[in-house]
């Protein structure tokens, strides 16, 4: 069982915003029809009752009211097309019934296709780049069309930007090691970095590396006594090493001590002497008459001899290091004898640890912007930090800045297809309707809200699913026959059972082309944004799809919403984290939301506003703080919440419309051991649109004060 114990919204909280995006149950008392007692089988009928009756498709060759009888198959009359019909400029084009079209040849620059829609007319398509011509190793670069090329990870001790080019793996900033981290405590001492440590001088009896192991001090190489050079002739002495010498027995007529000097034959009787007596209190003594005493050991930190009184326990004293030998100019350090040294503060302009290495000061760290964040599609951009985005090029007939935005890719032509999907399946789109055009309106909605066409082909004869799940608009999706300019139908403002989805389902015939537009409801708020666009063929069951975004049974549940889903083992956090962060503690992870969709809904706010998930396991029982607190970073409203799974219980959830360092959003769980949660960073800086952020996710063990951990940027005691 997991152990929750305790959870606590540490950070103001931020109410959710108002949604009229409810479903509502309905009762009925009207018997409805079925297909077979009306005489149909193909199409889509009516049951008499409000609700919609699916009968199926006609046989290959036949046509749905072919015969001239509504919702009943017969023959398939065929009109063969034209090019204008089909809007084909250039190339041979079947006509439909089995006959060719030649629809002619381009002008130069243009070829037939070359935008990606065949033939029509257009500009060859752009050529993406690779990360090899671009000297590119590592992360995610730009590949000059839009697209983003995945440009590996680094090798062991080298970071992505290291040496200073960005996405090229390389060494980062030298961290200089210390006397103590390095487990050295004498000597000069290379620090890692190019420069020497000095380490310090052994105390009494010691040598620096007398024990073989270099810069750390130990006793040093002993050379053992003799009884002649000890002057002794009887009983055990020790010889000064830890050895034991036999130097004899004495005659009858004397003993040894006899005479009253140790280890030395004379006349009269020896008394021996004691531990106590001598005041010892560890290692080995002789007792004067022969014999060797065993006075015990010592505990540590003591050791015998330590404090310069031979086989009495003791403690070497400890020299606390300073600030300057550490080479640290701010904040609170260890000083090496169990005390803390205070390092003082930076000057205006700089930060502690800013520069990389902790407790030294230096400037902060810039971190760069994103294409994604920035909203950017196009041309170079400044990334906020000295350093240049590629964000990519347009696609004909859309410009750079073509409606007044710097590098937004738009145009103030009319755009019935964006893009030609061809007849794969499942299909899943990414893209914004930020400054397109609006150029499709349905029955359902769309009029004024900017919106996006796209041409697909049916693969085969069957129902298809059309829905815009994880989408971060107020969907309309609507689906038209023969392409541009033909007949509706299926349109839908709803029907996915959270966020702004919404989904149609359609039979079409193999062959079929149909033009699916991504609109919205105009006149409120989050009208254009980020959508995404899923087609696939109508499934009886979700099981099997789990994790692909879409509503494949058209059931209005997706993945692990759905009933046929909720026992697969992703539905935990694996199948819906866009990062496993194992079971590091402490974490500092930075991020962003552009282009992750709207996946989750806390209960704190962020409505319609794209999120990132983060799977997470506890490593040992106890009680976690999670936050989202700025540092340096500038400042973005956010969500914060985790829960149990996919669609899990919500453990805690914080949010503000203006965070700091002082009220960012922070929660504070227990946990037990090996307990996996999914922290959710949801966007919410705009109320009526869909604005992605930067963001930094903190992860830390709890404690009372946060003294000791001013400088790791995580909010530890929650307050």
């Amino acid at each position: 069982m997991a152990l929750l114990g305790l959870w606590v919204a540490c950070g103001p909280t931020q109410q959710p915003y108002d949604t009229d995006f409810q479903l509502l149950p309905s009762t009925t008392f009207c018997m409805p029809m079925t297909c077979a007692s009306q005489g149909l089988d193909c199409g889509i009928a009516v049951d008499g009752c409000g609700g919609t009756l699916h009968c199926g498709p006609c046989a290959e060759g036949q046509a749905c009211g072919g015969g001239g009888i509504p919702n009943v198959c017969g023959p398939a009359p065929c009109t063969p097309s034209t090019c204008e019909a089909l809007g084909a400029t250039c190339g041979p084009v079947p006509d439909g019934c089995g006959g060719v079209l030649e629809c002619g040849t381009c002008a130069a620059p243009e070829v037939c296709g070359g935008s990606g829609v065949p033939h029509v007319c257009a500009p060859p398509a752009c050529v993406a780049t690779t990360c090899e011509a671009l000297a590119k190793n590592c992360g995610q670069v730009a590949d000059g069309c839009g697209g983003v090329l995945e440009c590996g990870a680094c090798g062991p001790e080298e970071t992505c930007g290291g040496g200073g080019a960005a996405n090229v793996c390389g060494h980062a900033a030298c961290t200089p090691g210390t006397c103590e981290a390095l487990g050295k405590d004498c000597g000069p001492v290379s620090d890692g970095c190019g420069g020497v440590l000095e380490c310090g001088a052994c105390g009494p009896g010691l040598a620096c590396g007398a024990s073989g192991v270099a810069n750390v001090c130990a006793p040093g190489a002993c050379l053992a006594a003799t009884c002649a050079v000890l002057g002794r002739d009887c009983g055990e002495v020790l010889d000064g090493c830890g050895g034991t010498l036999e130097c004899g027995t004495c005659p009858a007529e004397a003993a040894c001590g006899g005479a009253g000097k140790a280890n030395v034959c004379g006349p009269g009787t020896c008394v021996p002497a004691t531990c106590q007596s001598l005041g010892s209190d560890c290692g080995r003594v002789s007792d004067g008459c022969g014999a060797v005493l065993e006075c015990g050991g010592c505990t540590a930190p003591e050791t015998c001899g330590g404090a310069g009184v031979a086989n009495v326990c003791g403690q070497a004293p400890c020299t606390p290091s300073t600030c300057d030998a550490l080479g640290k100019d701010c904040g609170q350090v260890a000083d090496g004898c169990g005390g803390t040294l205070t390092c003082g503060t930076c000057p205006g302009g700089l930060q502690c640890g800013g520069g990389g290495t902790a407790n030294v000061c230096g400037a902060p760290s810039c971190r760069p912007a994103t294409c994604g964040v920035l909203g950017k599609t196009c041309g170079p951009v400044a990334d906020g930090c000295g350093g240049t985005l590629s964000c990519g090029s347009c696609a004909a007939p859309e410009t750079c800045g073509g409606t007044g935005v710097p590098n937004v890719c738009a145009t103030t032509e009319p755009v019935c297809a964006d893009r030609d999907l061809g007849s794969s399946l499942p299909v899943t789109v990414k893209g914004s309707t930020v400054e397109a055009n609006d150029d499709h309106a349905a029955s359902c909605g769309g009029a004024g809200a900017p919106d996006r066409g796209y041409l697909w082909t049916a693969p085969r004869t069957g129902t298809f699913t059309f829905d815009t799940a994880r989408s971060a608009v107020r969907s309309v999706i609507a689906v038209f026959a023969g392409g541009c300019g033909g007949a509706e139908l299926a349109c839908a403002t709803g029907g996915i059972s959270y966020g702004g989805g919404a989904r149609v389902a359609v039979p079409l015939t193999k062959g079929q082309q149909v033009l699916v537009t991504v609109d919205a409801v105009a006149g409120g708020p989050f009208t254009q944004g980020f959508f995404e666009l899923h087609i696939d063929a109508l499934r009886p069951t979700e099981a099997g799809a789990c994790f692909d975004g879409m509503d494949n049974d058209g059931d209005r549940w997706v993945d692990c919403a759905d009933t046929d889903c909720r026992d697969e083992p992703g539905c935990k956090g694996q199948g819906c984290a866009h990062h496993d962060l194992g079971s590091a503690l402490p974490v500092t992870f930075q991020g962003e939301t552009a282009a992750s969709g709207d996946g989750f809904q806390g209960t704190c706010g962020a409505l319609l506003q794209q999120d990132r998930a983060h799977l997470w396991t506890a490593p040992r029982a106890g009680t976690y703080v999670f936050d989202t607190s700025p540092g340096t970073d500038a400042a973005a409203a956010n969500a914060l919440y985790v829960l149990t799974g996919c669609r899990g219980v919500e453990l805690g959830c914080a949010s503000h419309p203006r965070p700091t360092a002082k009220n960012a959003p922070a929660l504070k769980l227990t946990l037990a051991q090996g307990q996996t949660v999914l922290v959710v960073v949801d966007g919410m800086a705009h109320p009526e649109k869909d604005t992605p952020i930067h963001y930094t996710l903190h992860i830390a063990e709890a404690f009372d004060s946060e003294a000791g951990h001013c400088q790791d940027g995580a909010d530890r005691d929650c307050r």
